[in-house]
């Protein structure tokens, strides 16, 4: 399937110029029908109707939205059925049954191309169970009543000076790179959970739908414990996808913000994430609450320090775009509020900087196709000179936060470590 569609991909790049930079082919007709990331049908099935299992149970499950006493299971489901779970503290203890709601919702966004599986429009139904009273620092498993084998597991926030373990990985596309194999090689280290940076799903890939995206990510929404998204610029590919899918599905991950950018605290640390689609500059909405909260993190009691993960990255030689003019603005921000680690995405391909004594980290090696890392090191001397590490490759990055130190890792899809950090905790 990879190689066909590294294929298929290679055809369309040498037939359509590329309106986006960040694919191989945003702008190519599949065989068939409309154009990937147009929402159009045709190709295998052009018009299919959905298919709903007997259960409903559609997309998922995931967890999200967690502190040390609560979380949220969320799953999408293609008609209405059981709304419930039966969570088992992992540590051991008696199982319990909770009960949820759903919410209808009517989509309109239609992706059917190829042989793989279809966005079909019609009403979905968004399922979702509250879990309150649960213990801190400790990790549950569930499973959905409606069907018992769709499960995982999250863990609760920590107490103060808690251990922290996640996972940070950026641009998923697994229909064309080894994307399952990355996650097979971090998610073994379990982490807490899970910070994407943007573009989860490529419609503009052509071999990719939101259907084929959950059945290759679940092991990664069902074992990387919540789920805490970043807005990428393709989760709106067109019109209706970002009503119809992230905003439905992912928005509310965390608190203290609005649906496209949030705070959450683990340990003492707290947890941004911005949503470079909309603007940052320091007199705007996003602005003016990001430099509120940062303050206000750090008058808690138990502040230990803040990570900001975003799409875009402020920093980059690759052939994506930085931002110097933004990073001048928010360094200083940053630097003064005690955050120690910034992660970003859109680069595909890694990248690591230390600017200030603080860690940038470019994440963008979830699946979409490669890019030049080094394509802009001439033309940004700056930034090149700040820059420590990098490597083109499909990669996810593991970060434990431990007493004295916040260690990271960049692990490629066979197991290899392409980089490693420590940042000094004082």
């Amino acid at each position: 399937m990879r190689l066909a569609a590294s294929i298929l991909i290679g055809l369309c790049s040498a037939l359509v110029a590329c309106e986006d930079p960040d694919l191989p082919c945003s702008a190519c007709d599949a065989p068939g029908g409309g154009g990937a990331g147009a929402g159009g049908s045709g190709g295998a099935g052009g018009g299919s109707a959905l298919v709903c299992p007997a259960s409903g149970v559609y997309h998922g499950p995931w967890a999200l939205r967690f502190d040390e006493t609560s979380a949220v299971v969320r799953w999408d489901a293609c008609k209405p059925g059981d709304v419930a779970i039966t969570l088992t503290p992992e540590a051991g203890g008696a199982a319990q049954t909770v009960t949820g709601t759903q919410a209808p919702a009517v989509l309109t966004t239609s992706h059917q191309l190829l042989d793989i599986p279809p966005d079909v429009p019609g009403t979905y139904y968004t399922s979702e169970v509250a879990l309150t009273g649960l213990e801190p620092g400790a990790c549950y498993t569930y499973s959905l009543v409606a069907e018992p084998s769709a499960g995982g597991r999250f863990c609760t926030a920590e107490p103060d000076g808690g251990p922290i373990s996640f996972m940070a990985i950026g641009d998923t596309n697994p229909g064309i790179a080894p994307t399952e194999d990355v996650l097979a090689n971090v998610l073994v280290r379990s982490p807490d959970f899970t910070l994407h940076l943007g573009d989860i799903q490529y419609y503009s890939s052509v071999v990719d739908s939101w259907s084929q995206w959950f059945l290759s990510m679940q092991p990664m929404l069902s074992s990387g414990g919540a789920f805490m998204p970043s807005i990428g610029n393709h989760e709106s590919e067109n019109e209706t996808e970002y009503t119809d899918y992230y905003d439905r599905l992912f928005a509310d991950a965390g608190f203290d913000g609005n649906r496209r950018y949030y705070r959450f605290q683990s340990g003492g640390f707290w947890f941004f994430a911005l949503d470079t689609e909309s603007s940052l500059a320091p007199n705007s909405e996003q602005g003016i609450w990001l430099a509120q909260m940062l303050e206000d993190a750090q008058a808690q009691p138990g502040f230990r320090g803040s990570v900001v993960y975003m799409h875009r990255a402020l920093i980059t030689v690759g052939d994506a775009q930085s931002d110097p003019g933004l990073r001048s603005v928010l360094e200083p921000l940053f630097l003064e509020h005690d955050v120690r680690l910034v992660l970003a995405g859109h680069m595909h391909g890694y990248e690591r900087f230390v600017s200030n004594g603080l860690t940038y980290v470019t994440s963008g090696g979830g699946g979409g196709a490669l890019g030049n890392i080094d394509e802009n090191v001439d033309e940004r001397p700056d930034e090149a000179a700040l820059r420590v590490a990098s490597a083109a490759a499909f990669h996810a990055v593991h970060v434990e936060i431990g007493a004295t130190s916040i260690d990271g890792a960049a692990i490629d899809e066979t197991g290899a470590e392409i980089d490693s950090f420590s940042i000094a905790l004082p």
